[in-house]
């Protein structure tokens, strides 16, 4: 009896280990980029400035099932580059990926993610771009114009250059400190705007203005 209790002692452990083996991971770094493109799923981005020429990609994805398969792809087109994750069409499991990402402060990013929070700091020469669907956008000091789009997630756009604009169903928005114009619109989400130096065109249906 005590020997089949620690067979299947062992059986458990073994099936844990295996699960939490179940991860892919990138650590590249790249030169002569001018923009980045970010698709990704189920995943936190963080994206900050760096001195130096280099953008440096770190990042994993872990999931539990074992049928499921996740890979983590950077190609260079020109002097962007493209990091995406390839997954299944279907899955069942539990999927969770984290990337940080450095770059010089005068390059433009887009991120695409699904459900997790994306965090832009410093950067932007022409355009920045944060999508996700219930995650929420932060985009700090940014260098240029931003567009960021949730459906259920927060926005928050601080310390902005150039124009900004929000899109949300039932997130908040709040602005402050935008050298440009700003449009925003939102169903049931509230907007909250401090120190808006050019001009605000606001559409929403039952969400407030401040």
């Amino acid at each position: 009896m005590r020997q089949l209790l620690l067979f299947i002692g062992f059986l458990c452990l073994t099936a844990t280990l295996s699960a939490q083996n179940k991860k892919v991971e990138v650590d590249k770094k790249f030169d002569n980029i001018t923009e980045v493109e970010i698709n990704v799923v189920f995943s936190d981005v963080v994206i900050e400035a760096t001195d130096g020429n280099k953008v440096h990609v770190t990042g994993s994805i872990t999931w539990d099932r074992e049928k499921d398969k996740y890979e983590i792809t950077t190609r260079k087109s020109g002097t962007k580059l493209i990091v995406e994750v390839e997954h299944p069409r279907n899955t069942r499991g539990s999927a969770r990926g984290k990337f940080y990402i450095t770059m010089p402060s005068m390059t433009d990013a887009a991120v695409n993610s699904v459900s997790g929070n994306i965090k832009v700091t410093g950067i932007g020469q022409r355009k920045v771009k944060c999508n996700t669907v219930s995650g929420d956008i932060m985009a700090i000091k940014i260098g240029s114009d931003i567009s960021a789009n949730t459906v259920s997630g927060d926005i928050s756009l601080n310390d902005i250059k150039g124009n900004a604009k929000s899109n949300t169903v039932s997130g908040d928005a709040e602005l402050s400190n935008v050298d440009g114009n700003f449009k925003g619109n939102s169903v049931s989400g509230d907007f909250r705007i401090t120190n808006l130096k050019g001009n605000r065109e606001i559409s929403t249906l039952s969400g407030s203005v401040r």
